[in-house]
């Protein structure tokens, strides 16, 4: 399998991935293993998509990776928060199905923990749920869930429960689903502001920061505490400057929420969340996941659990195995294997001519030497890289 920008998509190529319709994530135009042509290729182009997964034999051992992607499970979960969001605006007093949502969230769970803590393509699985609060809602409860299982024993030492319970991640996945569900109470102009897209009108956003506490109302009735807490909270940023006010202790003043005081739950959440909301750029355009981990460490390093974002990029990598990548030396290559402990020095394979023809042998790029990666699936990768000294291997794993 490659990752290919589109543009470098040529008839013939057959997909490794179903490609679905962005503005209907339910609606499959194309499976895996159809052939491209010009004609589908110029009409993929005009809905907005940029990269595909295409078959490639020479490294057929990567496609492995695809298959928490392809769990039925996701779709479930993208209809239970249409049919909920859409019930939400619709009545005074809607019904949610919690055991449905539980039900859906354990078999999403099963499907990640068959595959092992290191799913490689969360990019593709957010861009395949649509564009609208659903997906955004789908996404974050995937991706948190993966965050809790990769930080498992770090999870387990913040939650201070016996272990076989604290590990738990079924909530945190429930309140990724249901975290925004407040949103459908707000005045219609104010749903669609997030946390990177604020109202910039003082009431306006005195207003739309109320909707933490409306979906916890909504919900807490019918959730176990852990997840209602992490809905409640996860806008408080880690530096304190989050909302909304609270009683952190009883008798006194409310205020925000900071640091370790924060539930672990709606410490990841908040970064799931943050990390989808970058994805779309203002313009409309899908960021690289390097350029996402490298604004969350810098413009928004504050908001975010430093465990956590640390962790982040062994957890959604940089550069994926079958990511085609510009060197620095003006060579092309793919990208061979991903190195958990060192995610930024991916091990490549050099890539020649209009068919993409593997040669030469595997070579670990280094830090501090060249060739360096200068784009990723067409994109110019600039000064996202990690920063020298800095070591993503020194994580809270164990």
């Amino acid at each position: 399998m490659l990752i290919l920008p589109i543009e470098d998509a040529r008839p013939g190529m057959r997909l490794a991935m179903t490609v679905t319709n962005p503005a209907h994530p339910e609606q499959e135009l194309l499976t895996a293993g159809f052939a491209l042509d010009e004609v589908v290729l110029e009409k993929l182009r005009d809905l907005g998509i940029t990269v595909l997964y295409v078959d490639y034999p020479d490294l057929a051992d990567i496609d492995r990776h695809l298959a928490p992607y392809l769990t039925p499970a996701r779709r479930v979960i993208y209809a239970q928060i249409r049919d909920t969001i859409s019930a939400v605006q619709g009545d005074a007093r809607p019904t949610v199905s919690f055991p449905e949502y539980y039900a859906t969230i354990r078999q999403l769970i099963l499907s990640l923990m068959r595959q092992g803590k290191h799913p490689l393509y969360l990019e593709e699985m957010m861009s395949g749920l649509g564009a609208d609060g659903v997906r955004h809602a789908a996404a974050v409860a995937h991706l948190a869930m993966v965050i809790g299982i990769r930080m498992e024993q770090y999870v387990v030492r913040q939650r201070r429960l016996p272990p076989e319970h604290a590990k738990e991640v079924v909530n945190l996945g429930v309140a990724g689903m249901l975290h925004d569900l407040g949103k459908a109470r707000l005045p219609e102009h104010l749903r669609h502001h997030s946390a990177i897209d604020a109202p910039r009108d003082v009431g306006d956003e005195a207003t739309w920061q109320e909707h933490p506490h409306l979906s916890y109302e909504m919900i807490h009735d019918g959730v176990e505490a852990s997840a209602s807490a992490a809905v409640l909270h996860h806008h408080q940023h880690f530096d304190g400057t989050g909302f909304p006010y609270v009683t952190v202790r009883r008798g006194t003043a409310k205020e925000r929420c900071e640091g370790l005081r924060i539930h672990i739950f709606a410490r990841i959440l908040l970064a799931a969340d943050l990390y989808e909301r970058l994805t779309i750029t203002s313009t409309g355009r899908r960021r690289p996941t390097v350029q996402i981990l490298h604004l969350m460490r810098t413009r928004y390093a504050g908001r975010v659990d430093p465990q956590i974002l640390r962790v982040l990029p062994s957890i959604i990598p940089p550069y994926p195995p079958g990511a085609t990548v510009k060197l620095s030396d003006g060579t092309r290559a793919a990208v061979v294997a991903f190195h958990p402990r060192d995610p930024y020095h991916p091990t490549v394979r050099r890539l020649e001519g209009p068919d993409w023809t593997l040669t030469g042998d595997p070579f670990d790029l280094m830090p501090g030497a060249e060739p360096t990666i200068a784009s990723v699936c067409g994109t110019s990768v600039g000064d996202a890289t990690v920063p020298v000294g800095a070591s993503v291997g020194d994580s809270p794993f164990h």
